[in-house]
């Protein structure tokens, strides 16, 4: 059976992205770059929208930005910013728009993973594919997470506060999630056997299983904390930039961020189980 533990390790790691930008004020839509040949993280975005007031500041030009800088390809042939980007992977957490498509093929980038469709503006398959055959995108992975932070975003308890308090609103706590992709928009069918396995394959493509959503390994559930790594969070690069001079706490993060996320369960069906009420009830059944 085809294991994608990594892809979700990677996709947890721009969904920890997107939560501090949800912290500190930004809509919860982020990204990461990640080298091949090394399996590193080398660079990550989170939508800048709001600090910037620059509706372009999509969190895939904020990667690819720090990287031109970083690699010194400002102004460098496009060949060579080409031969550079083909040896990273993208990993974000809400299918790339149209805009941002477009400049993923731009710059060579050759393969994508993203968590939920764009409904209004994807473009790797939702409203239309805009990079052709240029890069294979692959869509699902993390998906109930992804729109469940863009659900938080919305409902912010107060949004002119310094920092954004999320409401455990009933209204979303719970809330049923749209269904899952139809896959045949976005890859082939050989694509996503090869990504995702022949025994996904017969659950997944063509749309038979639009209630469930695809976890690390097949029939097996899954929280936040099972996908994600501490230490692959610490090696972001420039992580204070998403604390914004407070101190960084991962550990206090994650621990959030497993209260506020929805599970999987074994049958690949999303719920939502919360810490605190666990132990509430723990200590009610010892006051009897």
């Amino acid at each position: 059976m085809t294991d994608l533990q990594n892809h979700f390790l990677y996709m947890a790691a721009a969904t920890f992205v997107a939560y501090r930008a949800l912290m500190i004020g930004e809509t919860p839509v982020a990204c990461i770059f990640v080298d091949n040949r090394t399996g590193k993280i080398v660079s990550y975005g989170c939508n800048n929208t709001n600090e910037s007031l620059n509706g372009t500041r999509h969190a895939e030009f904020e990667a690819i930005d720090k990287i031109m800088k970083k690699e010194n390809l400002l102004g460098a042939d496009a060949g060579v910013c080409a031969s550079h980007f083909a040896n990273l992977t993208v990993y974000v957490t809400i299918e790339p728009c149209v805009m941002c498509a477009l400049a993923l093929k731009q710059i060579g980038i050759k393969k994508v993973y993203f968590g939920a469709a764009n409904e209004r503006f994807g473009g790797n398959g939702t409203t239309i594919k805009a990079q052709g055959e240029s890069y294979d995108s692959i869509g699902g992975i993390m998906r109930i997470e992804a729109i469940h932070l863009l659900r938080s975003f919305y409902i912010q308890e107060n949004e002119s506060a310094p920092t954004p308090k999320v409401k455990k609103n009933k209204e979303i706590h719970g809330k049923e999630f749209p269904p899952n992709l139809d896959f045949p928009l976005y890859i082939s069918a050989e694509t996503f056997k090869t990504e995702f396995g022949e025994e996904r394959y017969e659950i997944f493509y063509g749309a038979q299983a639009l209630e469930q959503e695809i976890s690390p390994k097949i029939h097996l559930g899954y929280s936040f904390v099972d996908v994600c790594s501490k230490d692959i969070l610490l090696e972001l690069p420039s992580l204070d930039q998403l604390y914004l001079n407070k101190v960084i706490n991962v550990d206090e993060d994650i621990l959030a961020m497993a209260e506020l996320l929805p599970r999987v369960d074994d049958q690949g069906m999303p719920y939502f189980y919360s810490l605190s009420d666990t132990k509430k009830r723990k200590i009610d059944s010892s006051a009897l």
